[in-house]
């Protein structure tokens, strides 16, 4: 008696924004150093069984003074929210199967057109302010003082101008 397993080939690509690097696979290996992330990762994996649908397992590292905001995908939608984990399941579908007898082989069976991810990263627009605030005497300020998105002081505000008031940011009128 002869068994078969239906086998399904996945491929995807992905890019991070400058601001951060990013490191996947579909085999579960954890990063082992940071030489593992880069700006571009491209990621096969071979499940057996799973009608179509599996993930890979992505692991994003932000520069200093920069956040991961989540994946966006190639219609740029974004797929996948800011998360507290260090690993971040991603979800794929595939319509390359193969029916084998279990010996997994054929490198041609992996998709031409791979799914495309892009991880983006943000810059931190807080550190200019809070770093400025940090150094500024806390019983001295008032409600009504002012401050651009580098964290300087602002006495007079312009129309149209961008600003920072009772930590919010506000629009000069």
């Amino acid at each position: 008696m002869t068994l078969a397993f239906l086998f399904y080939w996945y491929y995807a690509v992905l890019t991070a924004t400058p601001g951060g690097k990013i490191y996947a696979t579909g085999d579960w290996r954890l990063p082992l150093s940071d030489e593992d992330f880069g700006d571009r990762i491209e990621v096969r994996w071979v499940i057996a069984g799973t009608e179509g649908l599996s993930s890979c397992y992505a692991w994003v590292k932000p520069d200093e003074g920069y956040h991961f905001a989540g994946f966006m995908d190639e219609n740029e939608q974004m797929v996948s929210a800011d998360t507290p984990l260090d690993e971040i399941r991603l979800w794929c579908r595939t319509d390359s199967v193969k029916d084998e007898d279990g010996i997994v082989s054929g490198n041609n069976f992996y998709p031409t057109k791979p799914q495309t991810l892009t991880a983006v990263f943000l810059p931190d627009i807080q550190t200019g302010v809070s770093a400025h605030r940090q150094n500024v005497d806390k019983d001295n300020l008032s409600d009504n003082q002012s401050f651009d998105l580098a964290g300087r002081r602002i006495i007079t505000p312009r129309g149209g101008q961008i600003i920072i008031r009772n930590r919010r940011k506000v629009v000069v009128k």
